[in-house]
């Protein structure tokens, strides 16, 4: 077994297999001519020639002066530190040559993302990511991602959450919630908005009962946008409580193909 794994380290390091061989027998036996090689292996003068041959070329192996087709060893210790250093200093070459291919990301990606129980796994995985705040507008049930807050929760982690559910339910949640009822209106679609650490976003819905379907991204734009969306939200119900006017929002509107729908 102790063999083998020797074996199966030099052909890591570029041997073939009968060269490895061929080596380890070297350095067990001291010196041997290729006849001599071979019958230790068990194997044919021609495989073991063809490698002697090979490692000779590579200063891996010697012949001995005087002696006729006599080969002794490298040094195993002497042998490895230079393979060593030359791969060393290969991946060292290599990394500063190729980081001059390297693809600069300009910008980052968008992902599609299709199906209820994709919306949920990707949205708990989100959530785990954040360390510091976590902003939502959402019509979903917070309990589906309770287990989540929770543990955002004790890792000192802020979560800001905005609603137009008049359904859903807060209590016991470690959130801060906001909830607003638009004037003859209801959610009657269920959404997510969400960004966390200011830093990823995701976006998904689902209208009168169709597949859920979203993106997520770290584009910094659309983080930006959708943060300011949820803030702004927040903002205008905190106008309406502020100045006690009930008719707050219906003074603002701009009777647009969005507010009609």
């Amino acid at each position: 077994m102790v063999l083998e794994n020797i074996i199966t380290h030099l052909e890591l390091l570029r041997f073939s297999r009968i060269e490895a061989q061929v080596y380890v027998t070297l350095v067990k036996h001291s010196k041997l001519n290729g006849s001599q090689i071979a019958k230790v292996l068990n194997l044919s003068r021609s495989s073991v020639y063809s490698a002697l041959h090979s490692l000779y070329n590579r200063g891996i192996v010697f012949l001995l002066p005087g002696e006729s087709n006599v080969y002794k060893a490298q040094d195993p210790d002497i042998l490895l530190e230079t393979l060593k250093n030359e791969y060393i200093q290969a991946t060292n070459e290599l990394k500063d040559e190729l980081s001059r291919f390297k693809f600069v990301e300009v910008e980052k990606e968008y992902w599609n993302i299709r199906g209820y129980q994709n919306f949920l796994l990707k949205t708990k995985e989100l959530l785990l990511q954040a360390e510091l705040e976590v902003y939502m507008n959402t019509c979903f049930d917070l309990r589906i991602f309770a287990e989540e807050l929770e543990k955002l929760a004790k890792r000192g982690v802020r979560v800001i959450v905005f609603t137009l559910a008049a359904e859903i339910d807060p209590e016991g949640l470690p959130v801060e919630f906001y909830r607003k009822f638009w004037p003859d209106t209801q959610c009657d679609h269920q959404r997510m908005m969400l960004v966390v650490d200011f830093k990823k976003a995701l976006i998904a819905g689902s209208y009168h009962g169709s597949e859920v379907m979203g993106t997520f991204t770290e584009n910094p734009l659309l983080v930006a946008i959708v943060s300011e969306h949820i803030h702004l939200d927040v903002y205008l119900l905190k106008l309406q409580e502020k100045y006690h006017d009930p008719e707050f929002f219906n003074g603002i509107l701009l009777n647009s193909q969005l507010e009609r729908r």
